[in-house]
């Protein structure tokens, strides 16, 4: 068993532990095998595919998402087409686009890799029909396959330890 393997293990069961401290939330790992992804998620999401013009593309996304007690847990993918170059705009109109569904803005952000794909980190604040809202995304690219790893939630309903598992748990199966 290689060293990143048994850290993958390690963090999963510490992330299964502490997910027991929260009750409310029905934890559990959520597997794609078309998307290529893993993910712990607070119930059995929702699966929906929508066309989404992002970055001068119209992008297909296959989305899984939850909804409970005031936040929002989801991940979603697109194929880029093979040959587009220009990444860095799709996933600033992504991070935009994401921001301007909570009338928000960027209040951090970092870059992030995560099994070798490379992306950015955000948290932002908005508010939504009246009330306070948080985000924290991944945006991560793959080749040419796009990730979209998200949290949004009422300020009053969000907690670090729900945000940190959801994000934390993210890990791409197919390489």
């Amino acid at each position: 068993m290689t060293l990143d393997r048994i850290a993958r293990a390690c963090a999963m069961s510490v992330a299964l532990l502490v997910s027991a401290c929260y009750p409310a939330l029905d934890w559990r790992e959520v597997t794609s095998a078309s998307g290529g992804y893993a993910v712990l998620m607070p119930a059995q999401p929702d699966h929906a595919q929508r066309e989404i013009a992002l970055g001068g593309l119209v992008v297909v996304m296959s989305m899984a998402s939850v909804r409970r007690d005031g936040m929002a847990f989801g991940v979603a993918y697109a194929d880029l087409p093979a040959d587009y170059a220009r990444h860095a705009e799709f996933l600033a109109a992504a991070r935009d686009g994401l921001v301007r569904n909570i009338d928000g803005r960027i209040t951090s952000a970092h870059e992030v890799t995560i099994d070798g794909a490379a992306g950015q980190e955000f948290y932002a604040e908005g508010n939504l029909g009246g009330r306070s809202m948080r985000l924290v995304a991944r945006l991560l690219l793959a080749g040419s396959r796009f990730y979209q790893v998200v949290f949004v939630g009422q300020s009053d309903r969000f907690t670090d330890a729900d945000v940190d598992l959801f994000l934390g748990s993210f890990r791409l199966t197919r390489k």
